[in-house]
């Protein structure tokens, strides 16, 4: 993902810049959320893949233009063809989440993960929302998953942090040291 990341930074950032000079972020980051999905489709996908035998750059062009052309502004129609040019729009999905970040930093939020054996009650949920605001100093949005494996405890993915509160894991490191 960083050498993808290295290429498709300068093209997130340009697209970062220029929606947010022209006070189009909300806009911009709905038409990436669109593209995201369009090319997280498996007929895209394929298309994507063959790229890297020699497929054509315009083929996936196409594809993306016509799936979602009434949705997108001349300017974003403009960045797709450069990065078609350059032959870069197989790292759309990368740029797209570099776009992301961007935007969630500007805007000083995250998103957070909140994986539990069991759902938590709302005001549990409003608890830890305010803890990691203040931790982290951001607006924080919590999408709560369930996984039974856990057993009980919390395990929270913040960005690149995971903070692994759950008895799975306590029991884990248990048996490790006791093997140790």
């Amino acid at each position: 993902m960083s050498d993808f990341a290295s290429i498709a930074g300068p093209y997130a950032k340009a697209a970062f810049d220029f929606a947010l000079e022209e006070a189009l972020l909300d806009e911009w980051g709905q038409t990436f959320g669109l593209l995201k999905m369009v090319v997280s489709q498996p007929a895209i996908i394929e298309v994507i893949d063959d790229l890297e035998e020699g497929g054509s750059e315009q083929v996936l062009l196409d594809m993306i233009l016509s799936t979602c052309n009434e949705w997108l502004s001349q300017y974003v129609k403009n960045f797709l063809r450069v990065m078609a040019e350059n032959k870069r729009l197989k790292l759309l999905a990368t740029t797209v989440d570099l776009f992301f970040e961007m935007k969630a930093e500007h805007e000083k939020t995250m998103d957070v993960v909140v994986c539990t054996a069991e759902y938590l009650e709302r005001d549990q949920i409003t608890d830890m929302k305010n803890a990691l605001e203040a931790k982290f100093g951001k607006s924080v949005t919590i999408e709560q998953k369930i996984d039974p494996s856990l057993v009980g405890g919390v395990m929270i993915k913040a960005g690149e942090q995971v903070l692994d509160g759950s008895i799975y894991s306590s029991l884990h490191r248990l048996a490790v040291n006791l093997h140790a």
